[in-house]
C-alpha cells in the first residue's frame, strides 16, 4: 500500500532510541524527510547515521518551549519547511505512587505530557494550516484505557489522560484545516527503557529479566513482547494519506493486554 508519505517532512521527538527511532526509520523508509529531536547528541548521531540519507538530527529538550522551537527550526534548516508530520514522543516524567510523590512530580508530569504537547502543536500548526494538511500523533500509553495497577504511575496516569483529552479537543479544532490528531497507546514494547524498568521489577521478585518477562508473556493474548516496529507501522498508517478520516482516536498497540471494551 502506498501511504502517500513520500516527500513529507516528519519531526520525531525522542527519536534517537526505542519507539521514536522505530518511527523515524519507518517514515524514512516511506520516503519522508525525517528530523530526529532528542537530548543526547551521541545517540542522535548514531540514529542519523543508521537511517542515512534524508535524515537530520537536533539536540533539543522537547519538554521545553525553546526546545520544541529548536526542533521545528531544524526541519526548516534541513529541508526548507516546517513539519508536515509531528510525532510527540516524550518521557512522561518522574515515576511514583500517589502517596510517595510530591507536587513537583505532578507538575513535571503536567509539563511533559500536556504543556509540551501544547507547545508542539502551537509550533507546527501555522505550516499545516497554510498547506491544508497535517498529521499530529502522540505516543502515549495503554494506561489511558486502564491505569497501571502494578506500576507506580500516579502522575503519569493522570496527565497522560490529560494529553489524550487535549488531543481529542484538538481533533475538532484542527480538523477543518485538514489536520488529524491521534494517539498511540503503548503496551509492553521491547525498548531499552522498558528493559531497565522491568529488570528492577524482576530483581525485586528474585527473578532475572528473562524469567519475569516469560512469566508475563504467558498471560498475554499474542504471547510476545511488542517491538518498536509494531508501533512504527501503526504510526505510519495513522500519519498517512490513507488515514485522513481518522482523527481524535486512541489506538492501543499492546497485543490485546488491556481488557477494557473502550
Amino acid at each position: 500500500m502506498d501511504l502517500g508519505l513520500a516527500g513529507k517532512v516528519a519531526l520525531v521527538t525522542g527519536g534517537s532510541q526505542g519507539i521514536g527511532l522505530g518511527c523515524a526509520q519507518r517514515f524514512a523508509a516511506e520516503g519522508c524527510k525525517v528530523v530526529i529531536a532528542a537530548r543526547t547528541q551521541a545517540n542522535i548521531d548514531l540514529a542519523v547515521a543508521e537511517i542515512g540519507h534524508g535524515c537530520a538530527g537536533v539536540s533539543a529538550d522537547c519538554t521545553t518551549q525553546d526546545g520544541i522551537a529548536r526542533a521545528v527550526q531544524a526541519c526548516v534548516d534541513a529541508f526548507g519547511a516546517a513539519p508536515d508530520i509531528a510525532i510527540f514522543n516524550i518521557d512522561s516524567g518522574p515515576k511514583g505512587a500517589f502517596l510517595d510523590v510530591d507536587d513537583d512530580t505532578f507538575a513535571a508530569a503536567n509539563t511533559n505530557n500536556v504543556m509540551a504537547f501544547r507547545w508542539l502543536v502551537q509550533a507546527v500548526f501555522p505550516h499545516m494550516r497554510a498547506q491544508g494538511w497535517g498529521r499530529i500523533l502522540t505516543i502515549g500509553t495503554n494506561s489511558v484505557k486502564q491505569p497501571h495497577r502494578k506500576l507506580p504511575r500516579a502522575a503519569q496516569n493522570t496527565y497522560r489522560v490529560g494529553a489524550l483529552a487535549l488531543s481529542k479537543t484538538l481533533s475538532a479544532e484542527l480538523g477543518p484545516f485538514g489536520i488529524t490528531v491521534n494517539t498511540l497507546g503503548t503496551g509492553a514494547i521491547a525498548t531499552p527503557q522498558f528493559r531497565q524498568v522491568f529488570t528492577k521489577i524482576a530483581a525485586d521478585k528474585g527473578q532475572t529479566y528473562d524469567q519475569h518477562i516469560a512469566e508475563r508473556v504467558a498471560e498475554w493474548p499474542v504471547r510476545r513482547m511488542g517491538t518498536p516496529e509494531d508501533m512504527a507501522d501503526a504510526a505510519a498508517f495513522l500519519c498517512s494519506a490513507r488515514a485522513g478520516y481518522i482523527t481524535g482516536q486512541v489506538l492501543v498497540v499492546d497485543g490485546g493486554n488491556i481488557e477494557s471494551l473502550q
